[in-house]
């Protein structure tokens, strides 16, 4: 039997379903996809989905003293629109430093550089004209092309270009001994059913929008230097001495922690095949990236974890990082909690990749099966392992566009920070800052999340596409119940992992594995720029006897939490879950019976957002 509360939620929830549905506006843009069934109102892939793909088969050269990368690049591309392509258009994501390049981000100008130098284009073995190519910023574009729908074909890439030394945005150099190379192959760009080319020029804030296919890397470094990267490393036996490859593999079944790589190993310098050169293989299926990582004096700690309960499936741990910085000797355990946490736990699926590497690097940046990370220290160390841990599963298994809609990947990660960090034993309290939201809501620069992620500038950035969409989330997961919220999120997962969802997918879809219309939840948390803004109304008693009126004085819908603090200093919470405004209302009414003298009433929780807490306390003689 249901207890009353969800009697209650329930009863609301059908009644609002059935009696005041409200209809999302769909933009023009998306009406094509929904006419030829590509897309399904009820938020699942249409019948007749379809996404391109492409296979890639990458050969470099990276020279770390020079940071020169030479490279090939083979891309064999499959249409599977039902449209004749009359162009390609790719991506060469190093052109953020080319001269004369669109940035939202300051370059040092020892960075700026002629960017990426094709030396020759060929398509089925025939060579492309140079008339027939067009660069501008990070976008080059094949012009006087017919593939068509259904057709593979082919390309081959002779390519080179100077990694970054100075100005670090999600690659270059972190040291003499130490990079982070991502972004670095050309690459051709999404063709969807919303916008068809995806000709966003990447400026350095906004990040990216990939296909997924299978890659197989092949990285030529100087014999000192190991690699870590996207995929699994196919010749371990080639590039390692013989006792560090028994110890990847010790790790890689191991709970505990294995010293792979230490100080004394870099001292005594025979951790690699000593060959002038080693080539370092990896291969990687189904994902939509591939970068990797280089140092030759880092040290590597690594362990494993179950993952997957029904084949006993583990995923190796990894941190590697400057012995120097000790801030980052936690970080192993970190990571291993928070892929325990995202297999078990929320959302609760199995960690999709076999290993995760945990790098050292001058950034906070997610790439499939790495991460890049500083050495934060306390609880920003946490936080920022579990949300860049979590971005395996949005936007990399559930490839959502990240240049247009960045809340559908950010917003998940940050509420994993909000609801993961309590779990962790790690000895300090969450420390968060609501600051962000109640600053900047209702400011000119403020906008609803749903608005495209270059749009949105200034102090409210931060707030529209990471916490605004995290705190909605919250609310709604109070709201449904754990077992419901999650429910519907693994549903979501299920319908769209290696697919590229929109946002009125995601918000359909999650209609439907909830089983329930919350079409005015997202319209107004998602679609609207509203104030949050409760306040404590009139208070009548009688006796022990309370009612509190909790107004509603801006328009976002917000969940209430009111504290009862007593003389004593003991508390006591009345909550009413966001779901308590469904029906428009703008005043809720709190009853209760006060159990001793009553000190002051506080509205709001931690979580709550509030720009105006000035009419949220009371004070009782």
């Amino acid at each position: 039997m249901l207890p009353f509360r969800h009697k209650t939620l329930l009863l609301l929830l059908i009644g609002h379903f059935c009696y005041s549905q409200t209809t999302l506006p769909i933009p023009t843009n998306f009406k094509k996809a929904y006419e030829q069934n590509s897309r399904d109102n009820s938020g699942i892939p249409g019948k007749n989905y379809w996404q391109n793909s492409a296979d890639y088969q990458i050969k470099i050269r990276f020279d770390p003293t020079t940071r020169e990368l030479r490279g090939s690049v083979t891309i064999d591309y499959r249409n599977n629109s039902p449209d004749t392509l009359t162009k390609v258009v790719f991506k060469l994501f190093p052109n953020l430093y080319k001269a004369g390049a669109i940035r939202k981000m300051p370059v040092s100008a020892e960075d700026i550089s002629q960017g990426v130098k094709i030396n020759s284009i060929y398509m089925d073995n025939q060579v492309i004209p140079h008339e027939h190519i067009r660069i501008r910023g990070t976008n080059m574009s094949v012009g006087d092309t017919q593939i068509l729908p259904g057709q593979k074909i082919s390309f081959e890439i002779d390519y080179a270009y100077v990694l970054n030394e100075k100005s670090f945005i999600r690659t270059g150099q972190v040291d003499s001994g130490a990079f982070v190379v991502a972004y670095f192959f050309p690459r051709i760009a999404v063709y969807d059913d919303i916008d068809g080319w995806d000709e966003y020029p990447y400026t350095g804030r906004e990040e990216f929008y990939n296909d997924f296919g299978n890659f197989r890397g092949e990285i030529t470094v100087p014999d000192h230097y190991q690699i870590w990267a996207t995929g699994e490393l196919k010749n371990p036996d080639l590039v390692y001495q013989p006792e560090f490859a028994r110890r990847i593999h010790e790790a890689s079944k191991s709970d505990g922690i294995i010293d792979i790589i230490t100080t004394t190993d870099l001292q005594q310098g025979n951790i690699t095949q000593k060959n002038g050169w080693n080539t370092w293989i990896f291969e990687a299926e189904d994902v939509n990236d591939f970068a990797f990582v280089a140092s030759n004096h880092y040290i590597w700690k690594a362990s494993s974890v179950l993952v997957d309960t029904l084949d006993n499936r583990r995923t190796r741990i990894d941190a590697v990082y400057n012995p120097d910085h000790v801030a980052f000797l936690p970080v192993i355990n970190y990571a291993r909690t928070s892929v325990s946490l995202i297999s078990f736990k929320f959302p609760g699926i199995p960690f999709p990749y076999s290993h995760i590497t945990m790098f050292e690097g001058l950034d906070a940046m997610e790439y499939p099966m790495l991460v890049n990370n500083l050495p934060f220290e306390k609880s920003d160390a946490v936080m920022f392992t579990i949300h860049e841990i979590f971005h395996s599963i949005f936007p990399f298994y559930v490839g959502n566009n990240e240049t247009k809609y960045s809340f559908m990947d950010e917003g998940w990660a940050t509420l994993t920070e909000l609801m993961l960090y309590p779990m962790f034993d790690v000895g300090h309290p969450l420390e968060f800052d609501m600051g962000d939201m109640n600053n900047t809501a209702g400011l000119d620069q403020d906008q609803p999340i749903i608005t495209l992620t270059p749009q949105l500038y200034g102090k409210a950035r931060y707030s529209n596409k990471d916490l605004k969409p995290a705190l909605g989330f919250l609310y709604l997961k109070e709201m449904l119940g754990d077992s419901l919220f999650n429910s519907a999120l693994k549903f979501y997962i299920d319908q769209w992992k290696g697919k590229h969802p929109t946002p009125y997918d995601f918000f359909s879809c999650f209609n439907k594995g909830a089983g329930v219309d919350l079409n005015w939840f997202w319209k107004n948390w998602f679609l609207e720029k509203n104030l949050p803004d409760l306040a404590i109304g009139k208070i009548k008693h009688k006796g022990s006897r309370y009612s509190v009126d909790i107004n509603k004085i801006g328009d976002a819908n917000v969940p209430v939490h009111l504290t009862i603090l007593y003389k004593d200093e003991t508390k006591e919470i009345i909550s009413k879950d966001i779901g308590c405004w469904a029906n428009g209302n703008r005043s809720i009414h709190l009853k209760f019976r006060a159990t001793k003298p009553i000190k002051k009433l506080i509205l709001g929780s931690e979580f709550d957002a509030d720009v105006n807490q000035g009419n949220n306390m009371v004070n009782f003689q």
